[in-house]
């Protein structure tokens, strides 16, 4: 997908978007535990898929650029 001469300033930055991208699908999947309201939970269960698939790719090109990502969860 993208060059593996991906800058250090670039790595910092996918980095950090993993964390925020994670952070973003845990706070979603507590929040869907704590619902009842099944709009609010489809809402909800969109958002941490989407964080997901977020983390997935992210991952992807850290992997790519030949660093380690994140948690993984």
């Amino acid at each position: 997908m993208y060059s593996s001469s991906m800058t250090e300033m670039e790595k910092l930055q996918i980095q950090a978007l993993l964390k925020a991208e994670e952070l973003c699908s845990r706070k979603a999947q507590m929040y869907l535990s704590q619902t009842r309201d099944p709009a609010v939970q489809a809402i909800l269960q969109q958002t941490a898929d989407m964080g997901n698939r977020h983390v997935s790719m992210l991952n992807g090109l850290l992997q790519e650029a030949g660093v380690s990502g994140g948690s993984g969860h």
